[in-house]
């Protein structure tokens, strides 16, 4: 039965960057909060980057849900974009749909933790109502996902596929008083070797090699330059083409730092950046976004040791924030993190064509992962006979 107080909740679309833009100030407040949003991705002036820097190619779909007194109590940001879905066999891409697609940005709706059960039903109802939604992409989330689940109850459901073909793990650093405090947890053996191989990088790098940290406003367009420099010199750059001074990416940047959001630790030698670390603060978490290095350098272990002193520097500068490396099976997660989780990304689908589509994950997954488990099987060294007594 619905409340009197229920009855005065309600849900609207805001389609609109001047409409994103009047209601910024509200939703960067809940946004800020700790524990309602999942990833700075849900900030709004993310939100506000990515449509300027996508222009034509994406549209805004953000689900907004008021109380009673036309307070905002949550929200879900969309964007609407022409995508082709694939599944990576080794070198290979096989498409299995392509069409409209609303891409959530983040994990989840943003909500304070008391409201996000009420926030995700009044959502969940609303999308399923609005029969031009078929196909939802959710990344890098958590498993299993709470707001998948809630778009799987009531009526006009939705059905949901994870679509990464092997399991994926997410590493953090839980809320520590101190540097020395998460020092002391990880045991003497890995905390000599940790802090002696960051001692030897700086002393081979010699006098001129120094930590420059970005986390301010005026330091943007400095900080855009000199991640320029780096970045072409390593090897993300063969793999994903960024350009850092993009005016819309320091137009965010300097919004973010105004706000204490961006953090950008940087190992410099003389005037050459060598390594960075680019991350994202928002409601008691850090997000190490990525990470890189100078190929000239990647013999010293500058970029591992550069990661090293960043958390260290974070879990001083920011104690009892969580320290979040993302998904993915790099050695420095292993090293650094004290806990991991399932996590994936999913499809959330409905009507015939899309699950049919979709439907073909399942089976390949299935398939790909016992071949990947047998080829693991037939690299490992087969256990040696015991001599003869």
């Amino acid at each position: 039965m619905t409340t009197p107080q229920e009855a005065r909740l309600s849900c609207m679309v805001i389609g609109t960057t001047v409409a994103l833009h009047a209601s910024r100030d509200e939703l960067a407040r809940l946004a800020e909060t700790t524990g309602a949003a999942s990833s700075i991705v849900q900030h709004p002036d993310w939100l506000a980057f990515e449509l300027a820097w996508r222009g034509s190619e994406a549209t805004l779909h953000l689900v907004v849900a008021s109380n009673g007194l036309g307070q905002v109590i949550g929200y879900a940001p969309f964007l609407v974009e022409q995508h082709r879905a694939q599944l990576a066999l080794g070198k290979f891409r096989v498409s299995i749909y392509r069409g409209r697609t609303w891409r959530l940005l983040g994990a989840g709706v943003v909500a304070l933790p008391d409201d996000r059960s009420l926030v995700e039903r009044m959502i969940a109802d609303m999308l399923q109502r609005d029969r031009s939604v078929r196909v939802m992409r959710i990344q890098e989330t958590e498993l299993p996902n709470r707001f998948a689940a809630a778009l799987s109850q009531g009526k006009r459901t939705f059905a949901t596929i994870q679509s990464n073909l092997l399991d994926q793990l997410n590493w953090v650093i839980q809320p520590q008083a101190s540097s020395a405090a998460y020092l002391a947890t990880l045991g003497s053996k890995r905390r000599n070797d940790l802090t002696r191989r960051l001692r030897n990088v700086y002393k081979k790098l010699g006098d001129q090699a120094e930590l420059r940290l970005f986390d301010r406003a005026e330091q943007v367009d400095e900080y855009a330059a000199l991640m320029n420099q780096v970045y072409a010199r390593s090897w993300h750059a063969s793999a994903q083409a960024i350009d850092w001074e993009l005016p819309a990416r320091r137009n965010l940047f300097q919004h973010l730092a105004a706000g204490g959001q961006l953090i950008g630790h940087m190992l410099m030698l003389g005037g050459r950046p060598i390594a960075y670390v680019h991350g994202y603060r928002l409601g008691g978490r850090y997000l190490l976004d990525d990470t890189g290095y100078d190929e000239e350098f990647a013999s010293l272990g500058v970029g591992s040791a550069l990661v090293f002193q960043a958390v260290q520097d974070l879990l001083d500068r920011y104690p009892g924030e969580v320290i979040d490396f993302g998904y993915g099976d790099n050695q420095y997660k292993r090293v650094l993190a004290d806990r991991q989780t399932a996590c994936g990304s999913l499809y959330v689908v409905r009507g015939v064509l899309p699950r049919l589509c979709f439907g073909l994950i399942a089976p390949v997954r299935w398939l790909y992962r016992r071949v990947h488990r047998a080829m693991r099987s037939a690299k490992s060294p087969s256990p040696q006979p015991s001599p003869p007594a």
